[in-house]
């Protein structure tokens, strides 16, 4: 496996292009997080909670 990854000739870039995606991928992820205000975070986190039983219970009304 390790000889995979020294023997490269000339390939590397495909190593770096996918490692730059990734870090990128998760320092715009940490950014939405720190930016994400207090208030959407606490509505998201309780949408299963809610109660919609009037929605099921009559849906002809």
């Amino acid at each position: 496996m390790f000889r995979q990854i020294t023997n490269l000739n000339g390939d590397e870039r495909y190593l770096i292009f996918s490692l730059l995606i990734f870090l990128i991928f998760f320092i715009v992820v940490g950014i939405m997080l720190i930016r994400m205000k207090k208030d959407y975070s606490d509505h998201m986190s309780e949408m299963p909670l809610e109660d919609n039983e009037n929605e099921f219970t009559n849906p002809q009304e």
